[in-house]
């Protein structure tokens, strides 16, 4: 096993918001949707954190900066000759502090001594060959260390200008921190060596600086709030303004020489005072700057910056754990946003009330601030997490989510152009959120396409039209159609007819007592005629038929409401294809609700076949025993698993396949 596999892994996220940094409205779960998904595209970069521990991170920072240290003070050997005492009892320290920190990184991921080797052979071999007589063969073990530090700092060679700006970074920052580290333990300035050395810091500090710069630009963050408002932005700050400080310092110092040179004793004796103050933080800056950089491995970085007409997906953190923020359709005007994770919890009526007409204060709970107003989350029947409807007026650069006096900013851009998919913000929203979900999650494109209550799909219209034969074959007494207002639901309520009329069967404007109800709205209206034809139920016999649900209701917040539905899918859920697409969901965006909609968008993204030739009835009711999630530790708790397609459910098939025939009136 390979030295860099063995110490802390590149690129790994930290979670704890009160951490090492605050992490604030960012994250990135690289190595869990590497194993969910096979790859992890960049746009999968707004994903939530993926939980590093704090000691890992912090053992990182310490090693990585130690070994820079390290590596600067035998680098410089060629341009400082010999070094002092001071000097070697500082690379020594830091030759310790390394050797330390890499041991205790190797016992805790409980690898072998043998990757390890190479690094300690080479730490221990620069200040040891700094006391011989022959410091500079210290240049050999130094580019050794070098190397480790690059290849933990930039990750794996070829992957590109970010590897390459990486790389560079770590090389000035360890020509930097040997430079200051030999110029603050170095009082005198009786030869022209220290004046090389000085030129050799500025040079590495300007380049340090001007590769920061340049990362910041390909990397992010991508907007000032992020910049200042998450740890991932102030540590890129540091990671700029540390070098530039160790060339400025260091140029100040020789303005302060050449001043001390040609005047009087007096102004010498001032001038060497103060340049010897003005080493020591050179070298504290030279070192912060290889600390902030090994941070940047260690915070999650900020997610791309918000796009006009792009659906947004952050990870947010307010304390209590990540928590997933999604705004669309991200134009001026009103503008859907959810929020969804562990804890998120959300009462009062459907969020149907419009933007800027709220109450002036939120309650205590969760509440997104645009301008002046707090608009509370609520809750919207047949969808999860918390639901608020906002205005965003052109020119809105930020939105800010509150909760127990808690507050975080989150980079938002809608543009000039108010056209936005229909029914993106009403009572069909949070499924045409779902299904721009599925391309983001895919790493297909985020903009916010129609919404899929705006057209039959054909391949639902064969299910439906395959569902009124198989109630006609069984001598169903009739059937009632629940719809709504939308295209999508028209069309199916006209295709049902038209099959029923073709089969004889009748259709009622109210189900009677052995009617069957099929249920072709949206999710918000169909989550509530079915919590009311199943409570009618209870006392009055009401569709023993059986409740049929459109096939894009397969989702947990309508499934939910009935102890027994059923629905003609041309897939089955537990296969393959639709569970990839749910564990990546969950990765990207835990809380959100898998939905025919987003598999079908994931899978046109993915290029994913998963439907089979004919639909086939699948019953959905709860079950006894909870479907279960991970504690984290191993173990389980009975909560159910809110990523599943029925959470505390079970959806299976439950007959052969139906026959749809053809179509029994105009193609929908």
């Amino acid at each position: 096993m390979s030295v860099p596999t063995l110490l802390l892994p590149v690129g790994a996220a930290l979670v704890p918001a009160g951490g090492l940094l605050p992490a604030g409205p960012a994250g990135d779960a690289p190595a869990l949707l590497r194993a969910v998904a096979g790859a992890a595209p960049a746009v999968l970069a707004a994903g939530p954190q993926d939980g590093v521990p704090f000691a890992d991170a912090a053992l990182r920072l310490v090693l990585l900066t130690a070994l820079a240290v390290v590596a600067g003070s035998g680098l410089v050997r060629v341009l400082a000759g010999a070094p002092g005492r001071a000097e070697r009892v500082v690379a020594g320290v830091a030759a310790l502090v390394a050797v330390s920190a890499a041991v205790a990184a190797v016992t805790r991921s409980g690898a072998g001594p043998t990757g390890w080797t190479l690094l300690l052979a080479a730490t221990v071999a620069v200040p040891a060959l700094l006391a011989t007589s022959r410091p500079v063969f210290s240049v050999l073990p130094a580019a050794v260390v070098t190397a480790l530090l690059v290849l933990q700092l930039a990750g794996t060679p070829g992957a590109g200008p970010r590897f390459a700006l990486d790389a560079g970074y770590a090389v000035a920052g360890a020509l930097a921190a040997g430079a200051a580290v030999h110029l603050v333990t170095t009082r005198t300035d009786d030869s022209a060596r220290p004046a090389r050395v000085r030129v050799l810091g500025v040079a590495a500090g300007a380049v340090g600086a001007v590769l920061a710069v340049v990362r910041l630009v390909v990397a992010g963050p991508f907007s000032l709030t992020d910049l200042h408002g998450t740890g991932f932005g102030r540590a890129a700050l540091v990671t700029v303004v540390a070098p530039a400080a160790v060339a400025g310092l260091l140029l100040a110092e020789t303005w302060l020489t050449r001043r001390a040179a040609g005047g009087s004793r007096s102004e010498a004796v001032r001038a060497d005072e103060v340049r010897d103050r003005l080493r020591t933080p050179s070298a504290l800056a030279a070192v912060t700057a290889v600390g902030a950089a090994t941070l940047l491995a260690a915070l999650p970085a900020p997610a791309p910056a918000a796009v006009p007409g792009q659906a947004l997906v952050r990870a947010v953190d307010l304390g209590a754990g990540p928590l997933t923020l999604a705004v669309a359709p991200m134009r001026p005007g009103p503008n859907l946003v959810q929020l969804t994770g562990a804890g998120v919890s959300v009462t009062g009526p459907d969020a149907t009330m419009p933007a800027g007409h709220a109450a002036e204060g939120a309650p205590a709970g969760y509440a997104v601030r645009a301008g002046d107003r707090d608009v509370p989350f609520t809750a919207r029947s047949g969808a999860p997490g918390g639901w608020a409807l906002v205005d965003l007026p052109e020119g809105t650069t930020s939105i800010t989510l509150t909760a127990g006096g808690l507050a975080r900013a989150v980079p938002v851009d809608v543009g000039t152009d108010r056209t936005a998919p229909a029914g993106a913000t009403g009572a069909d929203g949070p499924e045409c959120l779902s299904a721009a979900l599925g391309r983001i999650v895919a790493g297909g494109d985020p903009e916010l396409g129609p919404c899929p209550s705006e057209t039959l799909d054909p391949a639902d219209a064969r299910a439906l039209r395959g569902t009124v034969r198989a109630l006609a074959s069984q001598q169903a007494p009739g059937l009632a159609i629940a719809g709504d207002v939308s295209p999508r639901s028209r069309a199916a309520a006209d295709a049902v007819r038209a099959e029923a009329a073709a089969a004889g069967l009748p259709v009622r404007s109210a189900p009677g007592p052995d009617d069957a109800l099929v249920v072709l709205s949206g999710w918000q209206h169909a989550a509530t005629t079915v919590r009311d034809t199943a409570r009618t139920a209870l006392t009055t016999p009401t569709a023993l038929g059986g409740t049929y649900l459109a096939p894009w209701l397969l989702t947990g917040g309508v499934l939910g409401q009935s102890p027994g539905t059923l629905l003609p899918l041309d897939f089955g859920p537990q296969e393959q294809v639709p569970q990839r697409y749910v564990r990546t969901l969950a990765a990207v965006a835990p809380g959100s609700a898998p939905s025919l909609s987003g598999l079908r968008a994931w899978a046109a993204t993915t290029g994913d076949p998963y439907t089979d030739p004919s639909p086939a009835l699948y019953g959905a009711a709860p079950v006894s025993v909870p479907m279960t999630t991970d504690t984290g530790d191993g173990g389980h708790h009975g909560a159910p698993n809110e990523a599943a397609w029925f959470p505390g459910g079970a959806v299976v098939r439950i007959g052969s396949a139906l026959d749809p025939g053809g179509p029994a009136g105009p193609t929908p």
